[in-house]
């Protein structure tokens, strides 16, 4: 499966050099997050958000310099290393945290967003100066990507508009993700927020406003990827796939 920047361009919006960049990018030796791919974007949500999410870092006002420097591609590549360890539970999540921590640390030009990043992942996240953190916690599982907003130096308001603008983009994704992961979730005791809203009516309802919220969110960013999302939330039936997977469940 190839992604070509003409692809990132015109089914999300993507700056042409943005996407260039990436899909040209050689895949990092030795990362796990890589391990057996021979493209660095490949048309799967665990790969397209990197340049959707920086391709809306840039509209929102980053540079697109620093966005694009090896410091910031390194740190971004070296946490998705930590994040694939954590999935191949060779560490735990508190060590997954304590390594992007210090992989952060020596890059960093934002010492308020590296502390809010504290206080949210040491349970402490009233004390952050941004609201961090879903509506439901498996909404929350890929925010350690958060600690590579650290190479950038920006602002309160600016840094609110980041945070919600990643949590519109992975909500969507992780949703969709938890939808057709259900049964299999539930089965292994993963993370889903799905099962976390309710396998019921009121449940149908909280995914469905997600989405939503994703939406409104992004349509005020990027209205080529909100079209997506819009079209997403239009075509999904929650409460078939719910009652699909409910029924099997019973006849179990």
């Amino acid at each position: 499966m190839f992604t070509s920047k003409d692809d990132l361009k015109l089914d999300y919006g993507v700056d042409m050099e943005i996407g260039k960049f990436l899909t040209d990018r050689k895949v990092p030796s030795e990362n796990l997050y890589w391990k057996d791919r021979l493209l660095y974007i490949i048309p799967m949500p665990g790969y397209l958000f990197i340049p959707l999410y920086m391709d809306i870092q840039y509209r929102l006002g980053l540079s697109k310099k620093q966005l694009l420097s090896e410091e910031h591609l390194q740190l971004l590549e070296a946490i998705l290393h930590s994040a694939a360890r954590l999935e191949a539970k060779t560490i735990n999540f508190k060590q997954h945290i304590e390594e992007c921590t210090a992989l952060a640390e020596p890059v960093n030009k934002n010492p308020g967003f590296l502390q809010d990043l504290k206080y949210y992942f040491g349970g402490e996240k009233e004390k952050s100066g941004v609201s961090l953190g879903a509506a439901y916690p498996s909404l929350s599982r890929a925010d350690a990507y958060l600690f590579s907003l650290c190479c950038f130096d920006f602002g309160g308001d600016l840094k609110k508009q980041l945070a919600d603008a990643w949590y519109a983009l992975i909500g969507y994704y992780l949703v969709i993700d938890d939808l057709e992961d259900l049964e299999s979730d539930y089965e292994h005791q993963e993370e889903n927020a799905v099962i976390e809203a309710g396998l019921d009516d009121r449940g149908v309802r909280s995914v469905m406003d997600v989405l939503d919220r994703c939406y409104e969110t992004m349509n005020k960013i990027n209205p080529v990827l909100a079209n997506r999302m819009d079209h997403k939330r239009q075509v999904i039936r929650v409460k078939e796939k719910i009652d699909t997977f409910l029924e099997k469940i019973k006849n179990r």
